[in-house]
This record gives structure tokens, C-alpha cells and sequence, in this order.
């Protein structure tokens, strides 16, 4: 009987501490490390919207060899997006918090139009949670990497895919180019208390000494 307490103690503990581990994340490719098998210019998963959208690599990436690359031409815009369902993405849990992170660093127009939006959908494609566009030009610089966080909420019920879009839009004589890495959508890990993990480790300690006297 005691041996029966301690096991069902013991894994109601392994439960606790697995909750610190973190949603997978919803975009898929988010270091743009794999090519489009129809177009090598293109980072897979990844679809433009726009011309001046490009995956380039050679040590462009943060952390990693490749990046997403606006680099818009004048009087025009360059977008690239994903929709995470339609694209093979991990799901959006109902209730959970997934954060937006991604790097970005480079040389914003004069008007840093760079922007992004993030939104969720329904199975029908219709919007439930919009970010509408939110603008990070101004935040990034040409020589270092800045990573940008956005907190849209709660995923609503019904939500089912997570649909990203960046963007670029310039007027004459505004030309700009900046890199994105290390896209993701995911909850982040709660962390597990200390006293926790010592409560775990103990109980799995007086189940090792209850085996033995057994034993003897």
C-alpha cells in the first residue's frame, strides 16, 4: 500500500514539473533554412505576396545560416506570409498565450514602413484575433540583431491556424532592406518552482528506500 502511495505521488510530481515545457512552435521554417522545392529563391512554407521578398544565406541568418530578406523596390512592397494550418504548422491550443518573437535587423526606409500582422482564423479563413499591422522599423538597426515581441492574447474558441504577414511598403526614392530570423509562435515555458523539483526529487528518494527495505 505504501509502495502504491509513493508511485502515484511520485508521478502526480513528473506531471507538475513537465508543465514547464513550451508549446511547439506554429510557424514552420522559421529560420528559413529549408528552400522551396519550386522556387530556390523562396524559403519553404514561406509565400510572397509581393515582389522583394527573398530567402538569402552566407552568415545572413541570427544564430543560424539563412534569413528572410525584404528588400523592396521603389514605389512597391515586398511581403512574404504563412498561414501555420494550411502550411503544416503545429496547432493553436484554445485558452493558451503563444507569444510572437522573431530577429530582425537591417536598413528601414525614411518612412520604416516595415510591419508586420499577426491574426487568428477559424476553419473558415474568417479573422477572430487581429493584430492588425504593427510596425518595427523603427526599433532595428543595420548592425545588430533585434528581436521583437508581440502578445495578441488569449487563442479564442474556434481559432485554428495562426496567420503571419510582414511587409514592406515604400514611396519613391524610399527604398529599404532588413532580414528576419528565428520566427515563433509559442507559449512559453512556465517555470517550475524550485521547491517542486525538490519535492519530486525527494519523493523518488523515499521510493528507492521503501524498494530496498522491501527487498532486504
Amino acid at each position: 500500500m505504501l509502495k502504491k502511495r509513493f508511485t502515484r505521488l511520485a508521478v502526480a510530481a513528473a506531471i507538475t514539473m513537465s508543465a514547464g515545457v513550451a508549446q511547439a512552435n506554429v510557424f514552420v521554417n522559421g529560420g528559413f533554412e529549408t528552400v522551396d522545392p519550386g522556387n530556390s529563391a523562396l524559403a519553404q512554407n514561406w509565400l510572397p505576396a509581393a515582389s522583394g521578398y527573398e530567402r538569402v544565406c552566407g552568415g545572413a541568418g541570427n544564430g543560424s545560416d539563412c534569413a528572410a530578406q525584404l528588400n523592396s523596390p521603389q514605389e512597391n512592397a515586398a511581403v512574404f506570409l504563412q498561414n501555420s494550418n494550411a502550411l503544416g504548422g503545429d496547432p493553436l491550443v484554445v485558452g493558451s498565450n503563444p507569444i510572437l518573437t522573431f530577429d530582425a535587423k537591417g536598413v528601414p526606409g525614411i518612412s520604416e514602413v516595415d510591419n508586420f500582422a499577426l491574426r487568428y482564423l477559424d476553419n473558415d479563413g474568417a479573422i477572430l484575433a487581429d493584430s492588425e499591422l504593427q510596425n518595427f522599423g523603427g526599433l532595428i538597426n543595420n548592425n545588430t540583431w533585434t528581436e521583437i515581441s508581440f502578445d495578441l492574447g488569449v487563442v479564442p474558441t474556434g481559432a485554428v491556424a495562426a496567420f503571419l504577414e510582414f511587409s514592406q511598403a515604400i514611396g519613391p526614392f524610399d527604398s529599404g532592406q532588413i532580414l528576419i530570423d528565428n520566427v515563433n509562435l509559442e507559449v512559453a515555458a512556465i517555470p517550475v518552482p524550485a521547491a517542486v523539483w525538490l519535492f519530486g526529487s525527494g519523493l523518488l528518494g523515499l521510493i528507492g528506500v521503501a524498494r530496498r527495505k522491501k527487498a532486504a
